[in-house]
């Protein structure tokens, strides 16, 4: 079935070479001093359409299958650019688009803080409760830094059991605040995924201010030693 698109595309064209014609024909007459009789007329009126319908109905037909490949394309673009953009357990981003979307930040001027994330214990989670279980803890992790942290944060998974995020415009207090609530959201989300599970999911956190122009790679040093020191505390 012929669509709209291609329909009122193919009356619009023949409408056009119906009139071109008619004007042609009549100036013909005019100029040559003829008279033209019916079949004449008839013939006039219907040519063009009997050309012109036909022929837009193919090429309309073309051009709106490669329109549709072409948005096909595009979608499935943007597809493949949002799987490769995050992680595929948790949903958020991956250490690739962190870095690049951290960087750009950076450069940018955007002032916040830097939070690198552990889970602790995850290892004994998966030995004990099995990977299943240790995923859910990852989800769970994921799924409470989201919550917890502000929308405007970038939040990323950047490894087994590590994450990170970029908070802009917060003070110190407000990341205390949120790593206190990001542990209890975070036990509270695998709970209610594993009901009969017997560990208290945690995390050991480091956080940095974000200088000027401060690459991924030297902010996150900072912050991995200060979080091993929290980790080694306990």
């Amino acid at each position: 079935m012929l669509s709209k698109f291609v329909l009122k595309r193919t009356a619009i064209v023949a409408v056009f070479a119906a009139t071109i014609s008619i004007s042609f024909s009549t100036g013909v007459r005019i100029i040559t001093g003829t008279e033209s009789d019916l079949i004449t007329v008839i013939v006039r009126l219907t040519l063009p359409f009997l050309i012109a319908i036909p022929i837009g109905i193919y090429w309309f037909s073309r051009l709106e299958k490669l329109e549709l490949s072409y948005r096909s394309a595009i979608r499935r673009a943007n597809e493949l650019t949002r799987i490769a953009s995050v992680d595929p357990l948790t949903g958020i981003l991956n250490r690739r688009s962190f870095i690049e979307q951290f960087n750009a930040a950076s450069a940018a001027g955007v002032r916040g803080w830097f939070l690198l994330a552990d889970i602790d214990y995850l290892k004994v989670i998966n030995d004990k409760y099995g990977h299943l279980v240790g995923d859910d803890a990852v989800v769970s992790v994921a799924q409470a830094m989201v919550n917890i942290l502000p929308s405007d944060s970038l939040i990323a998974r950047i490894g087994g059991d590590e994450f990170c995020a970029f908070i802009p415009k917060a003070s110190c207090a407000d990341i205390d605040d949120a790593i206190e609530q990001m542990n209890a959201k975070a036990d509270d989300e695998l709970q209610q995924r594993q009901t009969d599970i017997m560990h208290v999911l945690s995390l050991s956190v480091g956080y940095m201010p974000l200088k000027s122009n401060q690459k991924f790679k030297d902010i996150m040093s900072l912050a991995d030693e200060r979080m091993y020191r929290k980790k080694r505390a306990r």
